[in-house]
């Protein structure tokens, strides 16, 4: 983990930056502030909804062009007063899943959004209960859905770490990405009619040059009294993906600058860092020797090295120096008998910075093949034998049978004289 450069802050209460490498497990965490601090998440909870909707979609081979939602009365009873944003949507309409998907996401369209989860689960409840099966499944602890639309409510909370989570699997959707990047977006009514949104994320709107930023990608932003302002993104360039989650950003800075922009501002500053300061860098090579396993039974060489698997680079700081790696070699047991097979795993090395910060591991391999001598192997299982308990006990028993033959000899031999000597008495009697 990175500190902020010197003279760079961040106005959010929770923030985190992550280097998105070609799978989850290659992520880098780059930067975090209180990331595993609850919090409300505003409509920043739309990611879900969109990462579950699709998963329901291509689970159950949904066409999203026909099938259909229509906004009824049930739908408006959990929206009217309650001052959350809308598309504007009449009872009775009727919208196809694509259309509601979408402004779903591009928007802060309530109507929309209960409307999709009614289509696509039978009612709210139900919907809410599957995004929070889901949150478990892709590892989010801090998360806990309550409602679609963002509203505030005390049991509603996500942190800024479960939220990259979440934005990481909808990402493995590609209509995901394809509907956020979406400048706008018109929808058509079953019965007839156009309604045109456009996306209210500032940061890929150019007509917004207090907030636009180019390098993004997609976003969404989130805002309630409880959650403050929200942003989560993902921005590219020269092959570096980042992601990165803000939340709780105040209207205002100290000065009172800045109204509603200060969660943009943070994005800003995180992204600008992270395409500055950090580069991939190639930190073990294939086949560079890293430790060595001692071998038994070979009759060439006690020992092979042992070398990466592959090559380990990541996401760095470009000043980072590479002495100042640490490899935490982990061989268990340092001790193989022949044969080796070259490529067979037998451990792993581990690569630290700052004492504790892992950046990742590798499996050590053989680097050469190792034969078997059948003569080692005989001479082992001589002194296997001869160091067994059934040799010892063999032995012991053999010294009990000539101790015995010894004892009994000596006791034949005195009868023997004896006898001897009662016959010579007898003859000179």
């Amino acid at each position: 983990m990175y500190e902020l450069p010197e003279g760079k802050t961040l106005s959010s209460s929770s923030a985190i930056l992550v280097a998105l490498g070609a799978t989850e497990d290659e992520d880098v965490v780059l930067y975090e502030k209180e990331a595993d601090q609850k919090r409300a998440p505003a409509a920043l909870v739309r990611i879900m909804v969109g990462a579950l909707a699709l998963k329901t979609i291509q689970e159950k081979g949904i066409d999203t062009a026909t099938t259909t939602g229509t906004y009824t009365l049930q739908c408006d009873n959990l929206i009217t007063g309650t001052g959350v944003g809308v598309a504007g949507m009449r009872i009775g309409d009727t919208w196809t899943l694509q259309d509601l998907l979408t402004m779903s996401m591009i928007q802060t369209a309530a109507d929309a959004c209960v409307t999709l989860a009614f289509t696509i689960s039978g009612s709210e409840t139900q919907f809410v209960v599957e995004m929070n099966a889901l949150a478990q499944e892709i590892g989010c602890t801090d998360t806990f859905f309550t409602n679609v639309t963002g509203l505030d409510n005390p049991n509603q909370v996500t942190t800024a770490r479960d939220t990259v989570k979440i934005l990481r699997y909808a990402m493995s959707f590609p209509q995901y990405e394809e509907m956020m990047k979406l400048t706008q977006y018109t929808a058509h009514p079953v019965g007839g009619g156009e309604l045109t949104l456009p996306n209210n994320n500032n940061l890929i709107r150019s007509s917004s040059p207090n907030s636009y930023y180019s390098k993004a990608l997609f976003g969404k932003t989130g805002f309630t009294d409880l959650a403050g302002y929200c942003l989560a993104a993902v921005a590219q360039d020269g092959g570096y993906e980042y992601a990165a989650v803000v939340l709780g950003a105040p209207e205002q800075d100290a000065e009172g600058n800045n109204v509603g922009l200060l969660h943009y501002k943070d994005i800003h500053t995180l992204f600008d860092w992270a395409f500055d300061g950090f580069s991939y860098k190639t930190l073990l090579s294939k086949n560079e020797p890293v430790g060595r396993l001692n071998v038994n039974l070979s009759w060439n060489q006690d020992s092979v090295v042992l070398v990466p698997e592959t090559d380990f680079a990541t996401v760095v700081s470009k000043d980072m120096d590479a002495e100042t790696i640490i490899r935490k070699v982990v061989v268990d047991p340092d001790t193989v008998d022949a044969p080796v097979t070259k490529g067979q795993v037998y451990g792993k090395v581990e690569l630290y910075v700052n004492v504790d910060q892992k950046l990742g591991e590798v499996n050590l391999v053989a680097s050469e093949s190792l034969e078997r001598s059948d003569l080692l192997v005989f001479w082992q299982e001589v002194q296997n034998f001869l160091q067994s308990p059934w040799f010892w006990a063999g032995i012991i028993l053999l010294a009990l049978l000539l101790i015995g033959y010894i004892i009994l000899n000596i006791v034949h031999n005195r009868r023997r004289r004896k006898k001897k000597m009662r016959r010579v008495n007898k003859k000179f009697k």
